[in-house]
C-alpha cells in the first residue's frame, strides 16, 4: 500500500508524494488557467495544473478530464505525460477502478520519461494500490 503524507493541500499532488514543487503556480486559481488556456489552448500544463487543483477539491471526473487535456496537449513540459498517467491511475484507485489504475501506470513506464523517479513510483503502484491516508 502507497501512503502520501497530507503535506500542502493534495494528498495526490507532486510535492507531496516527491517532495519537489511542479511547474503549477501555487498562487493561481482555476479561473487563472481558463484565461491561459483561452491565450495557449492546448497547454499541456495549464491543463495539468487545473487537474492538481480540481484534485485537491476531489472533483475526480473534472481531474481525470483535466489530466487527459494535459496528454493530448503540445506536451510542454514532457513530464506532464508520465505524471497524469500517474495521476490518473490514483484516482482510479481510490474510486475502485482498480484495472483502469493498472492500466494508467502500464502506460506511464511505457512513456520512458522517469522524471522525478516516475516510473519507479508507477511500478511501485502496480504492486500496491494507491490508498488516501486513513482508507486502511
Amino acid at each position: 500500500m502507497v501512503i502520501l503524507t497530507l503535506a500542502a493541500a493534495s494528498v495526490f499532488a507532486q510535492i507531496d508524494a516527491h517532495g519537489f514543487v511542479s511547474d503549477c503556480d501555487q498562487k493561481k486559481e482555476l479561473p487563472d488557467y481558463w484565461s491561459e488556456l483561452k491565450s495557449t489552448p492546448g497547454s499541456s500544463l495549464a491543463n495539468y495544473c487545473m487537474a492538481e487543483l480540481q484534485l485537491q477539491k476531489r472533483e475526480y471526473q473534472a481531474s481525470v478530464n483535466a489530466y487527459r487535456d494535459s496528454l493530448a496537449g503540445d506536451g510542454n513540459p514532457a513530464w506532464t505525460k508520465v505524471w497524469s498517467h500517474i495521476q490518473i491511475g490514483k484516482i482510479f484507485d481510490v474510486t475502485g477502478q482498480r484495472e483502469r489504475a493498472v492500466r494508467e501506470y502500464q502506460l506511464a513506464i511505457e512513456n520512458g520519461d522517469n522524471d522525478d523517479a516516475a516510473i519507479n513510483q508507477a511500478r511501485e503502484l502496480l504492486e500496491h494500490p494507491f490508498e488516501l491516508p486513513g482508507d486502511q
